[in-house]
């Protein structure tokens, strides 16, 4: 069997905050070809090395920065990393990715991952320079904004092209969902794996390196870049270079599908003022994209009327759009704008602070909260004023913002009543800006998703509508699509699960969904590049099985922390029919989830009952070690 010798750097580095020990770990050949990068082989190194029920804020806890085979290999698509460890939000599995320049660089810096463990004494940076890694102070770093840590680390390291990922003031704090920002408003978002760098005392990840990624077969490689940058532009390309993701926002309106007032509605009388057209003809400045990327799709806005921002923290885009707008019944596209801008600064997810955010106004028009509670802030429902003001009080833990910064779940249990029924979380963590009722495959994954609700862990119903998307040689063929958004049942669960290992698949590559099938690239092309690259002619199904991996890995790891089938639910408010909009009267019933699950858990070979891994699966994945160890634990 051909082991990958090309495509990475073989180099794991480890890095003991409590005793500042840095060292250098060879990956073993079986290993990457196991487990290839990115997302499996950091559940790999998470599950092995982190024992279950500790504190996702001691020092015990790590985390693992990685990369993939294809990561910095110059084609569209390349430039992702993956930030992953137990998660603070939900104490259980915590992954988030980024995009931008900083998952290239760490590759060419000499590492395909970096797991850091302990805790600091003080702030420290961790700085990488062509294979060779350094702890050094970042006690003068401590409590800046993004922008001014990047300014600070490129100074002191002499080189204005070093990226950089850290932690503002959000990430310091503890806040639950904190964000990792590279590149300024590149955010490695979701289930605070910025917290858990505020834990460390470790302000900052600063890479640099020579751009290059050992190649198998340059030719071969050289003579898939023109078809894939141009697949790259025929599916979402074309229109995120326009509009950005934010183009989407009008046709979720239409079509009845749009969160708004925190899921109590599918459309938004406003919505025409904060859409990704809009953004283009009043704030846009200019669009950034990723290396070797044609997409364009990073909005740079800068406004100066009511609020000032500063074009360096980018624009904001779909979710930011919709969680700052629709979800908070607030039109103000230059409020939003100011939200997005203040999260990059501090370090906050900006799906999570939105929610949490509509959730404070829903508190505060029900009177669980009043003007006492607030500082005297008007959270009135639209008011971008009380959004703006709230940001930074959350980032600070300051007031009513030291609850919210806990995220909705514990928000609603600190504050009480009836705020719970409102708290729009699946284990913990709060809903994209993505309406179930209106997505059945998309609600599924909410339900089921090893991080709690997350959209980027499936290919969207959208996808599937027509014929054109299918792909035989994964199983997704004529009898499985073209499918509607609504539709429910066995076809729809099998889509959703080939769809999910293989957006894991991508996840530990690691590439961008965006780019490739059914966003653009086929299937074909993608495996033509990772034989190119890495010399390993493995069929689409040998790399699924990757993803798949992946998959049970991380669900094995949350059965350790003692997650069920019951934590695979969906917040009440979406079990109920929407009201309004196109599909008014559309529900997602507990019966029809419950019978979903139970045909997702046999498609996946996971016991009923207790939604948990089996052996037999475990072992078809070469995951007999798993089964081993939740036997051992009398979790099989």
């Amino acid at each position: 069997m051909v082991k990958i010798l090309y495509g990475t750097t073989s180099n794991l580095l480890r890095v003991n905050l409590s005793d500042g020990a840095v060292k250098r770990e060879r990956l073993q050949e079986d290993t990457l070809q196991t487990y290839l990068g990115g997302k499996c082989l950091g559940a790999k190194i998470l599950y092995e090395e982190l024992e279950p029920g500790i504190d996702p804020l001691g020092p015990e806890n790590k985390l693992v920065f990685a990369a993939g085979p294809l990561t910095g290999a110059p084609f569209a698509g390349h430039s992702r990393y993956v930030v992953m460890g137990k998660s603070p939000l939900t104490g259980g599995w915590g992954e988030s990715h980024a995009a931008g320049f900083f998952g290239p660089e760490l590759k060419y810096a000499g590492y395909d991952a970096i797991v850091i463990e302990g805790r600091a004494e003080k702030p420290v940076y961790l700085w990488i320079r062509d294979g060779v890694a350094e702890l050094r102070d970042a006690t003068g770093l401590w409590g800046l904004v993004t922008g001014d840590v990047q300014a600070a680390i490129r100074r002191a390291v002499g080189d204005e092209k070093t990226r950089v990922a850290s932690i503002g003031p959000g990430g310091e704090n503890l806040v639950k969902y904190a964000s990792i920002m590279s590149d300024l408003y590149c955010a490695a978002g979701r289930c605070g794996m910025g917290t858990i760098m505020g834990s460390k005392r470790l302000k900052a990840v600063a890479v640099r390196g020579p751009p290059k990624v050992p190649i198998a077969d340059e030719e071969a490689f050289t003579g898939l870049l023109k078809t894939t940058a141009e697949s790259a532009m025929t599916g979402w390309g074309t229109g995120m270079f326009e509009h950005g993701t934010g183009g989407d926002l009008a046709g979720l309106h239409y079509s009845g599908r749009l969160p708004t007032k925190a899921f109590l509605k599918g459309t938004f009388d406003g919505s025409e003022k904060i859409t990704g057209q809009t953004l283009t003809q009043t704030i846009l400045k200019d669009r950034a994209t990723c290396p070797d990327c044609p997409d364009f799709h990073y909005r740079i806005v800068e406004t100066s009327g009511r609020y000032t921002t500063n074009p360096m923290y980018g624009g904001p885009e779909y979710e930011t759009l919709a969680s700052f707008g629709s979800l908070c019944l607030n039109d103000d596209l230059e409020a939003i704008a100011k939200a997005n801008e203040l999260c990059n600064k501090y370090s906050l997810d900006t799906i999570a602070t939105g929610v949490t955010l509509a959730f404070a106004m829903e508190c505060y028009e029900k009177g669980v909260i009043t003007t006492k509670d607030t500082d005297g802030i008007d959270l009135s429902w639209g008011n971008g004023d009380a959004i703006i003001a709230m940001i930074p009080k959350i980032a600070m833990r300051e007031g009513l913002g030291d609850v919210l910064a806990e995220g909705v779940k514990r928000a609603a249990e600190t504050l009480g009543g009836e705020s719970a029924t409102w708290a729009l979380h699946v284990k913990g963590a709060e809903l994209p800006m993505h309406e179930p009722r209106g997505k059945k495959g998309v609600g599924l994954t909410y339900a089921t998703s090893d991080r709690g609700a997350s959209h980027l862990q499936v290919y969207h119903d959208d996808a599937f509508e027509s014929e054109a998307n299918a792909a035989p040689e994964i199983g997704i063929d004529s009898s499985l699509i073209p499918q509607s958004r609504t539709e429910t049942g066995p076809r729809k669960v099998k889509l959703v699960k080939i769809s999910e290992d293989l957006m894991a698949l991508y996840n530990s590559l690691v590439i961008c969904r965006f780019v490739f099938y059914p966003a653009g690239v086929p299937l074909q092309t993608l495996t033509g590049l990772f034989k190119s690259v890495t010399g390993w002619d493995a069929s689409p199904m040998e790399l699924l099985r990757v993803g798949e991996r992946s998959f049970n890995l991380t669900r094995a790891f949350n059965a350790r922390e003692g997650f069920t089938r019951e934590d695979d639910a969906l917040p009440q408010r979406v079990r109920a029919p929407l009201p309004d909009g196109a599909l008014k009267g559309e529900a997602y019933p507990q019966q029809v989830l419950d019978e979903m699950l139970d045909l997702y858990y046999d498609n996946r070979g996971w016991d009923r009952k207790r939604g948990w891994p089996a052996r037999k699966k475990l072992n078809e994945l070469d995951l007999g070690w798993v089964a081993d160890d939740l036997s051992k634990r009398g979790l099989l």
